[in-house]
């Protein structure tokens, strides 16, 4: 057996320091009360409270009123009161276009997951589709239009507004359409039909974080301006530049399905593709890569020049691009990782996230000596899911100011938001005599708008999307909408006068422009309806008429200047869950914390431990952000790990009114600190600090300044629930068993057993093995896999109605996710930081210590090997949770239900919803597997492999969790808990639990430093 080969692996510097102040809260850590920055609660309070909350109790205990309901006359087809259907759609929630299968219970919808038959998102879905039901049961989106901020009609509104459009038709009056990216083609040929009708009529399309300069750099180098579609499984290297594909650039979850296919070592043969990157800032990408360097935004460009000039001299052309200066990565690396891509041609891929057009043209170049294009990179079937051009949207902006625009329709966008110098736009958007919002909610720019005409959710919608050409996914109304709302295609069939329904709208434009597309012969009838059911359709793709590469568009970039010796370089970035702020309405994103930094409810201003200590920083110092044109922004301090020494990085989508109804979400009789800054609203817009020159850049110099005395606690997860085992609980041979166990590609493939801790028999207290004559359900994580980018996080709220806490019980370490992802820093031989993903949950222990501990039997072992907690038994001594090595276990402080009908529609009806005093935890969806046993007995068999997944396994981009029975040996979760890769967390104790985890690979030669464990 090869000998573990382990690093120290840490949740933050002050568990590696072993700050006093860390182990101090770790000690009390289940007191539940203890706070920085909060009051002690007053006895009589506390008293005043639970009186109060016992009298309430003692009134719902009275007799319910007795309701009475009509059964159906007409039973509807296939519709079984109590049984869910699944319907094939779209997600609406970004422009990536990921199938999605939505769960519809009695006509409403109350669950989403990824759809496995579409060919993108390969049945993956972010936090951010997840989190997007929510919004369906919003109270506070708009349910009918608006004129001039109050409601209105939809008879009034079009009346006025055609009246309006029709002056414009025979003045010849300028109308500009400004959106977001349109995926739909029914959508865009409905557009164009209608600013046909008008002389000087443009559709302007800009996306909050933009990509055009990678569009603009292929209309430099190929002739035709086009996103192409990168194929991340057909790359063995891949070189990444400030490009965080696995969590926000583009289509995560796309990349991350082919990323997983790129690297699966239990394929025949073993696949594990090589993957470095740059980058200023640790994002979720960078934290997934084999070898990372922290670099400037501005010196990305020194970086790519110098690669350049090493391929091209392999590939027998002399290019001199680079400056003169020296590099911020060792060039003994670069000539390494040129060999690399070299040796790869057609199967490496290199891709950059800078909004630098020179910069892009470079890695076109690249992408060109190595063979790329047609293999990793595909240009005539390109993506459509970025679509902004920002040399547009400043025309657009010079002909606000000057005065022409007369009319303005927006759709998708709220630029008063997401774009910098918004007080001077706001200026000049009072003056367009004619602007039309098409928001669901009233957002910053939709509260200035003359009519505002929402549309519905997408799922109430008919619609159709092609994130890639020759890919056609539908869209489909899963229940009825909840209010008069509209969709933009009937809007302008409406204002065309030709009003007709979408569905009707789409079908036509189907039969006229996809239909003849399609391979098969069948009738168009069939044809959609093969397209409905399936949720995605592949025809005939268009292909784009791109040139040769043009060599002459290859020049040395525009190298930024380095900050003065003073500033800092500023980095804006989309966080996971926030993304461009389009959804800041939504609690769920709120409420989940960053995968990298793990806070949730605010955005930051990130430094590096270095920059910390040289100005003295601490996490929560409220900081002071400057730009040389004088706009500032303070925020609270975060000491972030493997960041450049001299970058400031700020999270973008912050600071919305669509947050401002989660002021003061905590209890107010518990003292609670504000959830809000002093604007009344989550976070803080960082926007303008953002530059729009030629294209929107996301970097800049900036000056730094401490505010003395002012903190703001911020709401992290991973300053407590450590698993740090304590000395005296450590082995009789003195060796600790590591939590996160990892291994080196070339040792892995030496000894497949290699940095696996096994673990000998023990004798044990309990009597016997618990009997499993049935089923026996377990679970097994691949951290190789795991990208953290918790999607599985907020898919098991969805399914199992975990509530809101709000920020203040955040702070006081009482979140309610029944599942987290801890995440673990160490420091590497390259001297940087590795990062690692463990998911934790209840882990069903067969010999579970919360078992011993409960006076009333209230958690209890069931014959199928799931650790089964009974509500109403449950008296809240929490003893369980104290006794719980892998704190796993919640406790539910207050009813967290709101008085919020719509909004409750949400819940889950196979799932209890919880009332306060009570421990809840991880079930291993146990109604899911009820579910499906009951279906197998009905049908007279058994339970097949596979038909069962738990909510965290079915929405998992990267396929990191096998779920099954272990009594089967043919079972994949069997077989994965035979994987020579595989230890159980804490197994030293003797619980044994019944999740598994994958020891991490990562693709380097080298064996990683043997260091102790603290």
């Amino acid at each position: 057996m090869a000998e573990p080969t382990t690093k120290r692996y840490w949740k933050s510097p002050e568990e590696r320091d072993a700050d006093p102040q860390f182990l101090e809260a770790a000690a009390v850590e289940f007191s539940g009360l203890e706070t920085a920055n909060r009051k002690q609660l007053p006895r009589r309070d506390f008293l005043r409270a639970s009186g109060f909350a016992l009298a309430a109790a003692m009134t719902g205990c009275s007799r319910a009123p007795v309701e009475k309901a009509i059964p159906m006359l007409v039973q509807p087809e296939e519709l079984v009161p109590g049984r869910s259907l699944l319907y094939a759609s779209t997600c609406g929630a970004c422009s990536a276009g990921c199938g999605v299968l939505v769960k519809v219970r009695d006509g409403r919808s109350i669950k989403l997951e990824g759809n496995p038959q579409h060919p993108l998102s390969r049945g993956g879905l972010c936090a951010v589709g997840q989190a997007s039901l929510l919004g369906l049961y919003d109270s506070q989106r708009l349910m009918q239009p608006m004129k001039n901020g109050k409601a209105g009609t939809w008879e009034e509104v079009d009346r006025e507004v055609t009246a309006r459009l029709n002056e414009l038709r025979k003045s010849g009056g300028a109308i500009r359409f400004l959106s977001g990216t349109i995926t739909s083609p029914t959508l865009r040929a409905a557009l164009s039909e209608f600013l046909g009708g008008f002389k000087d009529a443009n559709h302007v399309i800009y996306d909050a974080i933009s990509h055009a300069a990678i569009l603009d750099a292929h209309e430099q180098t190929h002739g035709v301006r086009l996103l192409p579609r990168y194929r991340f499984d057909r790359a063995e290297v891949i070189a990444a530049f400030d490009a965080d594909f696995l969590g926000t650039w583009i289509s995560p979850v796309e990349f991350t399905a082919g990323y997983r296919a790129g690297r699966k070592l239990e394929a025949d043969p073993p696949r594990m593709s090589y993957h470095t990157q740059f980058e200023p800032r640790m994002s979720l990408t960078g934290a997934k890569a084999d070898r990372r360097f922290a670099v400037m935004a501005g010196e990305l460009g020194v970086v790519l020049a110098q690669l350049a000039e090493r391929i091209a001299a392999k590939a027998g052309t002399a290019l001199k691009l680079a400056p003169a200066t020296s590099t911020p990565v060792p060039a003994a690396y670069l000539d390494e990782l040129a060999a690399r891509l070299w040796n790869a041609r057609g199967r490496s891929l290199v891709v950059c996230g800078s909004q630098e057009v020179g910069e892009q043209v470079l890695v076109n170049a690249i992408n060109q000596m190595l063979d790329n294009y047609g293999a990793t990179l595909e240009l005539d079937r390109p993506s459509f899911q970025a679509q902004g051009d920002d040399r547009n949207l400043q025309k657009l902006i010079a002909e606000l100011e000057s005065g022409t625009v007369q009319a303005l329709l927006l759709h998708g966008v709220n630029p008063l938001f997401d774009l910098p110098q918004a007080a001077k736009l706001e200026a000049e958007l009072r003056r367009v005599p004619l602007v039309i919002s098409f928001a669901e909610r009233v957002d910053e720019t939709a509260a200035l708008a003359h009519y505002v005409c929402p549309e519905p959710h997408f799922l109430e919608s008919w619609s159709d999307a092609e994130p890639v050409s020759g890919l056609i996914a539908v869209t489909q109304p899963a229940m009825q909408r909840l209010g008069a709302t509209r969709q933009l295609l009937e809007t302008l069939a409406a204002w065309s006068g030709k009003p007709q329904s979408a569905l009707q709208l789409m079908q036509e434009s189907w039969r006229k422009n996809v239909y003849p597309r399609g391979q098969s012969k069948q009738p168009f009838q069939a044809f959609w309806d093969q397209a409905v059911h399936d949720g995605v359709i592949e025809v005939e793709y268009q292909t784009v008429a791109s040139t040769s590469f043009r060599t002459e568009a290859v020049t040395a970039p525009a190298f930024a200047s380095a900050p003065a010796p003073d500033e800092l370089e500023l980095v804006l970035y989309p966080k996971v869950g926030m993304q461009d702020g389009r959804h800041a309405y939504n609690p769920w994103l709120h409420e989940l914390p960053d995968p990298i930094t793990k806070v949730a409810w605010d955005n930051y201003a990130c430094v590096s431990p270095a920059l910390a200590r040289r100005l003295g920083i601490a996490e929560g110092d409220v900081v002071r952000v400057t730009s040389r044109d004088g706009l500032a922004l303070e925020l609270p301090a975060y000491v972030q790990p493997g960041q450049h020494d001299r970058v400031v990085a700020i999270a973008l989508g912050y600071g919305s009114r669509l947050s401002a109804r989660f002021a003061n979400i905590g209890p107010a009789w518990m003292d609670a600190l504000p959830s809000v800054n002093e604007d009344g609203v989550v976070g803080k817009n960082a926007a303008p600090l953002a530059d729009l020159r030629g294209t929107l850049r996301y970097h800049r110099p900036v000056k730094l300044t401490t505010i003395n005395g002012r903190r703001d606690a911020l709401a992290s997860t991973q300053t407590h629930h450590t698993l740090t085992v304590p000395e005296r609980l450590a082995p009789l041979n003195g060796k600790r068993r590591p939590l996160v166990q990892e291994t080196t590609l070339a040792a892995w493939r030496a000894d497949p057993h290699s940095g696996v801790h096994e673990h000998e028999t023990k004798e044990e207290l309990w009597p016997a093995d618990h009997a499993y004559a049935g089923h026996r359900w377990g679970m097994v994580i691949d951290l190789s896999a795991c990208t953290g980018c918790s999607a599985c996080v907020l898919a098991c709220q969805a399914e199992n109605n975990i509530p809101v806490v709000g920020k203040d019980e955040m702070r006081r370490n009482r979140e309610m996710h029944w599942m987290r992802i801890d995440r673990y820093y160490a420091e590497n031989a390259a001297g940087d930081v590795d990062v690692a993903f463990q998911p934790l949950f209840c882990q069903h222990c067969g010999n579970a210590p919360c078992e011993t501990v409960c006076p009333v039997l209230a958690t209890v072992h069931s014959s199928e090997g799931l650790n089964e907690q009974v509500y109403n038994r449950c008296i809240g001594t929490r003893y369980c949770a104290n006794n719980c090595p892998y704190k796993g276990r919640r406790f539910n402080w207050f009813n967290y239900a709101r008085d919020d009908r719509l909004q409750n529609l949400v819940l889950n009806p196979d799932v209890t919803v919880r009332s306060r005093g009570v421990m809840e935890k991880c079930t291993f969806c146990v109604q899911r597997i009820q579910e499906a046993k009951l279906q197998a007995r009905t049908e007279g068999r058994s339970v097949e492999d596979g038909e069962l997944q738990t909510a965290c396994q079915q929405s998992c981009p990267a396929q990191a969790v096998f779920f099954g029975d272990l009594n089967d040996p043919h079972s994949q979760v069997s077989r994965m808990m035979s994987n020579p890769r595989r230890y159980r967390l804490l197994a030293e104790l003797n619980v044994a639990p019944s999740v598994g985890y994958l020891s991490i690979v990562r693709n380097r030669e080298e064996e990683p430093e043997k260091e102790h464990h603290g």
